[in-house]
C-alpha cells in the first residue's frame, strides 16, 4: 500500500506540468485598446488573405539553387479572433479596431529537384535583426492593392520569428513547360493587367518569440511567449486578395519595396537580366502559447520538488 501511495504521488507530481504547458494557451484580446466593450479572450487569430514576397525569389539564373537565399515579406489584415472554433470579435466591426500584421524573415532553399519545388529553411538568428522582424498594429487597415496602410498606428505586438519548421512551395508543369495563369490577379477586375503567374502552391509553420506586448490589447501576454502560425498557405495566382505593389523591408517603413515580380510572377523570360521577386497570396491562422507567469513557475517547481522527494523516500524505504 505505502509503496502504490508513493508511486501515485510520483505520477501526480510529474504529471502537472504536462497537463498546464501542452497546448496553445487562450489569451485576452481587448480590440478597443482598454476602452469598454472590448475585452475577449480567444485562441486564435484569423488573418484575412494577404500578400506575402519572396525577394529574389526569381533569380537571374531562373533556379533557386540549394543554398541560395530569399528574403520573405509579409503584409496582411485580421479578420476575427475566435475561441473554440466560435467568432468573438470581427475586427472593425461594433466598435473594434482594425489591426494589421507585417513580418519578415530570411530563408535559405534547402532543395529544389525539379526547379518549380523548393523548400526552405530559417536562415535567421533567433534575434530581432534588420530582416527578421514581426508587428502587429492597431488602427491600422491594410490596401491589398497598394501595399499602403500596413504600418504606423499603435504597436500592439512585436517579436521576431524563432523558427521555421517548414516551407515548402510547389508550382505545376515542368522547369521547361511551366504551367501559366494569364493573369496574376484573378480577384475581381485585373488590377494588375499585363502580368501573368506561375500556377502553384505551398505551406509554411512558422513560431514567433514576442518581445513586447501592449497591455492595452494583450493584457496577460508577457515577453517571451510565442505566437505560432498554422495552417498557412501561399498559392499563385490571387483568388481572395489583390495582390500588393508594395511591401515594408522592416515592418517600421511601409511600402518601401516594390513587389517587381516581372511579365511572369515566378517565371524568368528570355532576355531579362533584372533580379525578380516571387509574389503569392498568404492565408493563415496564429494562435498564442503564454510563457508560465511567476507563480505557475512556483507552482511547477513544488511539483518537481516533490517528486524528487518521493523518489528519495521511495529509495529509502522499499
Amino acid at each position: 500500500m505505502k509503496k502504490l501511495f508513493q508511486k501515485t504521488l510520483i505520477a501526480a507530481a510529474l504529471a502537472l506540468p504536462v497537463v498546464a504547458y501542452a497546448a496553445a494557451t487562450p489569451i485576452l484580446f481587448d480590440t478597443n485598446g482598454g476602452l469598454a466593450g472590448g475585452l475577449f479572450t480567444v485562441d486564435v487569430l484569423d488573418w484575412t488573405p494577404g500578400n506575402a514576397l519572396a525577394v529574389n525569389g526569381n533569380p537571374v539564373s531562373g533556379f533557386l539553387a540549394p543554398g541560395s537565399f530569399t528574403q520573405l515579406l509579409y503584409q496582411s489584415n485580421l479578420g476575427l479572433a475566435s475561441l473554440g472554433g466560435v467568432t468573438q470579435a470581427a475586427a472593425g466591426i461594433g466598435g473594434a479596431q482594425n489591426f494589421t500584421a507585417v513580418a519578415g524573415f530570411r530563408e535559405v532553399v534547402l532543395s529544389n529537384l525539379t526547379g518549380l519545388n523548393p523548400t526552405f529553411g530559417f536562415a535567421d538568428g533567433q534575434v530581432r535583426t534588420a530582416s527578421n522582424f514581426f508587428y502587429v498594429y492597431a488602427n491600422q487597415v491594410g490596401n491589398n492593392l497598394l501595399g499602403t496602410g500596413f504600418v504606423g498606428g499603435t504597436i500592439a505586438l512585436s517579436g521576431y520569428v524563432s523558427s521555421v519548421t517548414s516551407s515548402n512551395y510547389t508550382g505545376g508543369g515542368t522547369a521547361a513547360n511551366p504551367t501559366i495563369n494569364a493573369r496574376l490577379d484573378n480577384f475581381g477586375a485585373d488590377d494588375h493587367a499585363g502580368t501573368a503567374t506561375l500556377v502553384g502552391s505551398g505551406t509554411s509553420d512558422i513560431v514567433i518569440k514576442i518581445d513586447f506586448a501592449n497591455a492595452a490589447y494583450f493584457p496577460d501576454l508577457v515577453a517571451g511567449s510565442s505566437l505560432s502560425f498554422f495552417n498557412s498557405s501561399q498559392v499563385t495566382p490571387f483568388n481572395q486578395a489583390d495582390p500588393s505593389r508594395c511591401f515594408s523591408s522592416n515592418g517600421t517603413v511601409g511600402c518601401n519595396t516594390a513587389n517587381n515580380v516581372g511579365a511572369v510572377n515566378g517565371v524568368r523570360q528570355l532576355g531579362d537580366t533584372t533580379a525578380r521577386n516571387f509574389q503569392f497570396q498568404a492565408d493563415g491562422n496564429s494562435s498564442f502559447q503564454k510563457v508560465p507567469e511567476p507563480g505557475s513557475l512556483a507552482l511547477l517547481g513544488v511539483a518537481l520538488g516533490a517528486a524528487g522527494f518521493v523518489r528519495r523516500r521511495a529509495g529509502k524505504k522499499a
